[in-house]
């Protein structure tokens, strides 16, 4: 006799966290009714945070969390050999990719490339990455999307250039499900590595400067030729001269491409969710007044460019959450969307500076492509 979906629904709702959360991941039709915006609000949340990490202290990597009764995740990474040594450079739906930094008296036991998650402190370092300093050329991009495929993959991008100014980009990737790297080519123009998001077999990476994203297909072994399209971002690109405007915010929410982004003025702030290949549909339109207890304006940055005094970190609209930075005051803000309540997180001195700010949510499943040293 099989359960109705109502009854499968109340079952799930009265789990623990983490059972619910690995057991959502038992079928796809438990994963799709997890997902489900009407049987949402009927489950419960895994808790989420800002990991950080500071070069300049030598202190590894941080966690700006939420209130939350589960502290038992180790976002330090203490279970991974010579963790303090690890740079953070990527996060794909509760996994991690870190890089060690070039430290090489102490890689007796570990790779350069590590993947690991630290909800279930399970991880694995990548076969036959080459060593190089922390400020290596190489590009590294994890991802994970647990609704496509249990399996990850890691994109190494090399850039080289010719001559005439252009770019071809030599391209290694990791896949987790047979553990072996495979190489293929791409030409593309300089400038794309900056955010990523994984979703739907989709990598999609935002420009450093051009208000476009570069959408690429997630590759199988036996591909030579990276696909790729371009996709246009809502809201206003780079605007006058002086003013630096890149402050917009790719996320992944309710199994939805979205995108966020302050208005000119900074007072007003917009979400737009991408519907079909190229067409974005606003949101939410949201108001910044009162949220900083003080009037927005625009600032001047070391590079002398007016820019918006606060970033947009992070949203979620399945938790009705957005992560605002203050950068007047170096706060970290979190927001509600239905109430326009704003409450404090933290204070992080220069946090608005730092280069790796990664948006967290635990992943709870265990992950067999995950092996322990």
């Amino acid at each position: 006799m099989s359960l109705t979906d109502d009854l499968v629904v109340e079952i799930l709702s009265r789990l623990p966290l983490k059972s619910f959360c690995r057991f959502k991941c038992v079928c796809k039709s438990w994963l799709t009714l997890s997902s489900d915006p009407h049987h949402r609000q009927k489950f419960p949340r895994s808790p989420v945070g800002i990991l950080y990490q500071i070069p300049e202290d030598g202190t590894g990597i941080h966690l700006a969390e939420l209130p939350s009764s589960d502290k038992e995740i180790d976002t330090t990474l203490s279970f991974v050999p010579c963790y303090e040594y690890l740079e953070l450079m990527s996060c794909s739906n509760g996994l991690l990719l870190c890089y060690h930094g070039g430290i090489t008296t102490y890689l007796a036991d570990i790779s350069h490339v590590i993947v690991c998650n630290p909800a279930t402190e399970e991880w694995m370092s990548l076969p036959n990455t080459q060593p190089g300093p922390a400020d290596s050329e190489y590009d590294l991009m994890l991802c994970f999307d647990p609704s496509w495929s249990q399996h990850f993959i890691v994109f190494t991008f090399q850039s080289v250039s010719s001559l005439y100014g252009e770019y071809s980009t030599e391209v290694k990737i990791f896949f987790s499900k047979d553990s072996t790297w495979h190489g293929c080519h791409w030409e593309r123009d300089s400038g794309f590595y900056s955010t990523e998001r994984f979703l739907n077999g989709v990598l999609y990476v935002s420009h450093v400067c051009e208000h476009i994203l570069l959408a690429i297909d997630a590759p199988d072994t036996g591909t030579h030729w990276l696909n790729q399209r371009i996709i246009h971002l809502p809201g206003f690109p780079n605007g006058p001269d002086m003013f630096d405007c890149c402050d917009g915010c790719l996320c992944v929410s309710s199994g939805v491409l979205c995108y966020a982004q302050q208005e000119l003025h900074g007072c007003k702030m917009r979400i737009w969710s991408l519907e079909g290949p190229d067409r974005w549909v606003v949101k939410h339109r949201l108001s910044m007044n009162g949220v900083f207890g003080r009037d927005l304006s625009l600032c001047s940055n070391r590079e002398g460019f007016l820019c918006f005094d606060f970033d947009i970190q992070a949203f979620d609209l399945e938790r009705d959450l957005v992560i605002l930075v203050d950068k007047v005051t170096d706060k970290i803000i979190s927001f509600s969307i239905s109430t326009g309540k704003a409450s404090e997180m933290m204070k992080i001195p220069r946090f608005g500076e730092l280069y790796r700010r990664i948006f967290y949510v635990p992943y709870y499943c265990k992950f067999p492509a995950l092996i322990r040293g």
